[in-house]
Formats: C-alpha cells, sequence, structure tokens
C-alpha cells in the first residue's frame, strides 16, 4: 500500500495537506491517516470525507519513545479499515529519517510502500499537491 509522510507546518497547513491528499473523495479505496502531531483536524480549513479513517498515535516522539506504541496504532488502523493508501502526518519536529526506516523495514516494509514525504516546512504551498508517481 503506498503510504506518504507529511511534516511540518502548522496544524493547519498539515490538515490541508491531509485533505488535499483525500482527494478524490473513493469510498471504494478508503484513504487512513495515522496522526502523531499535535491536534485533531483542528484547524478551520479541513473538511474530510466518509472515506477517510483518522487514528491518533498515542503522546509521544513516534520514533523514538513512542515506537512500539505508533506500531501499535499504525497496525490497529490498517487491519480496522483496510485503506488503499495511508498518510503518517508528523508534527514539525519529528524525526523523519527514523521513523521512514521503520516504515520500510521488517514487517512494516512488506506492507507499505513509501512513495512520498511531504514537507510544508521546505515547500509551502498546496496547489499541486498529489500522490506521487507510484502511489494509488
Amino acid at each position: 500500500m503506498p503510504a506518504v509522510l507529511v511534516r511540518g507546518g502548522t496544524l493547519d497547513e498539515r490538515d490541508a495537506a491531509i485533505a488535499r491528499l483525500a482527494e478524490p473523495a473513493d469510498a471504494e479505496n478508503p484513504i487512513a491517516v495515522l496522526r502523531t502531531g499535535g491536534g485533531m483536524f483542528g484547524g478551520g480549513g479541513a473538511s474530510l470525507g466518509p472515506h477517510v479513517v483518522v487514528k491518533r498515535a498515542p503522546a509521544g516522539c513516534a520514533c523514538c519513545t513512542g515506537a512500539v506504541l505508533f506500531r501499535v496504532a499504525l497496525l490497529g488502523l490498517l487491519r480496522s479499515s483496510s485503506p488503499a493508501r495511508l498518510v503518517v502526518e508528523l508534527g514539525p519536529d519529528a524525526h523523519v529519517e527514523t521513523l521512514e526506516a521503520q516504515l520500510q523495514g521488517g514487517s512494516l516494509g512488506r506492507s507499505l510502500r513509501l512513495v512520498g514525504r511531504v514537507d510544508l516546512d521546505a515547500a509551502p504551498g498546496l496547489q499541486a499537491l498529489t500522490w506521487p508517481a507510484g502511489g494509488p
């Protein structure tokens, strides 16, 4: 399953990026969102349809102190929603390289295909935000 990491920016910017990645709405191909950063779609502009399943990962750094809890939350989300695509939302100060290695290694690496990273601090603006080649 293709997966994209969204990191950086403000809560509103991450919400907007996730909403953009959730387009087009397709009930037959649900999208799972694992939220590890702050908030829970608390921004003003996020509008997600019923085809998007959101789960909040437990508090703590997703790649350091929360590694086991992160994996449990992720696997639970994948089992319960059977998504076609996955978005992992990270706060602005996450250790992205470590998390990417976790997603690409072991049993997760056999189930997920990391197809991109959206770094809102490096490339502001969501006009052309779509799933990278190799996505769904």
